[in-house]
């Protein structure tokens, strides 16, 4: 019965009612009907079962799931968006502890990671988590209230095959550092996957129409721009989408991490034997 359930985890985690109650956004009457043979409306039990540390799963007495994603799913489904990412950054920030490989890791580090706002307020203190390992890497920024994680595995062969155009690279990098590039990203940014004319970009980052066209087609030549031309009664007019966003925002991150003057690491695991390229 799943209110059984509830009351044990609930006096495992050493809570009391009207903690749980607190925790998930109901009374403590209600979580005593619960245990004594109630049962929770539906879209409450992914709460309970954060609040409880357990899975869904658990709940119906379930202890036997396919797989760890299969448990993480689990624990998402039916969680907001915001909720969801939290969940999913707090997983990932014990799977690096896990990759640490010391059991005593986790003791000294908050149970999601975050480091607290305050302490990223006295200090000014930019908080990141690092770990490399011959079979991978996982990079984390961890203050409270910015966050983001970067994973990834080893390629069978290496990294240097995959980054081995170097030109393109380059390029792209080139183009990025032109001046005023970055205002028209900004700018571009703002817009919703509509296309804007030309001369409406000029007018709002205040640049010339011709050096415009000139970083934008510069944008368009490395794939974060697109343009396309429509008739207009006065004749053919050129409007530029811009898309990416996935790819540019990271990129923007790493920049700032790399120019990051007063950084401090949360966590920070090396134990790479082998040359990254």
């Amino acid at each position: 019965m799943i209110g059984n359930q509830i009351k044990k985890y609930r006096m495992q985690k050493g809570l009391t009612q009207e903690d749980l109650g607190n925790m998930v956004g109901v009374t403590t009457q209600a979580v005593s009907k619960w245990e004594r043979g109630g049962s929770p409306d539906a879209e409450l039990l992914p709460k309970i079962a954060n609040a409880l540390g357990i899975t869904i799963n658990m709940l119906y007495e379930q202890t036997q799931v396919c797989s760890l994603e299969d448990s993480l799913v689990d624990e998402i489904v039916g969680m907001g968006r915001r909720e969801g990412f939290d969940k999913l950054f707090s997983f990932v920030w014990k799977t690096t502890l896990g990759f640490s490989g010391l059991d005593s890791a986790k003791k000294g580090f908050a149970d999601d990671g975050r480091a607290p706002g305050e302490l990223r307020e006295k200090n000014g203190y930019h908080y990141y988590a690092r770990a490399s390992f011959d079979d991978g890497m996982i990079n984390a920024k961890m203050d409270s209230d910015f966050r983001y994680c970067f994973f990834m595995p080893e390629p069978e062969n290496g990294y240097a095959e995959y980054f081995a155009d170097n030109e393109k690279i380059a390029e792209t990098f080139s183009v990025l550092a032109e001046k005023d590039v970055l205002k028209i990203l900004f700018y571009m940014y703002t817009r919703i996957n509509l296309p804007v004319s030309l001369s409406q970009i000029a007018a709002n980052v205040d640049i010339d129409i011709g050096r415009t066209e000139e970083l934008m087609e510069r944008l368009c030549n490395i794939n974060l721009a697109c343009c396309m031309p429509i008739e207009t009664e006065n004749g053919e007019m050129k409007s530029y989408t811009y898309y990416n966003e996935t790819v540019m925002l990271p990129m923007l991150c790493s920049a700032k991490e790399v120019r990051d003057k007063k950084v401090m690491h949360w966590g920070i695991w090396f134990d790479r034997n082998i040359p990254l390229f």
